[in-house]
């Protein structure tokens, strides 16, 4: 099993209220603040990124988000070809 999502991490959307047709799905988002349990979905989480259609159907940065409807990306791969820098003092 994968880390579950927590603020910080990268991810896409992948479902919404809509199921999978919705406007946001396929958008790439950064994880904010958990905003609270959600009865029939789980946990929720207020999520950052840019042409994100919100609940009322204008185009904003910010929407919330089932922790299922996200679906973490992996983290940003490490370039073998960097060089770390001997600083001396």
């Amino acid at each position: 099993m994968s880390e579950p999502i927590k603020t910080g991490d990268r991810a896409t959307i992948i479902a919404g209220a809509l199921g999978d047709k919705g406007p946001n799905v396929g958008k790439r988002v950064t994880v904010g603040t958990l905003r609270g349990e959600h009865s029939q979905h789980g946990r929720i989480w207020r999520v950052h990124g840019e042409g994100l259609i919100t609940e009322y159907g204008f185009e904003g940065t910010e929407v919330d988000c089932a922790a299922a409807w996200l679906r973490k990306d992996p983290p940003a791969p490490v370039h073998a070809g960097t060089k770390q820098l001997d600083v001396a003092a």
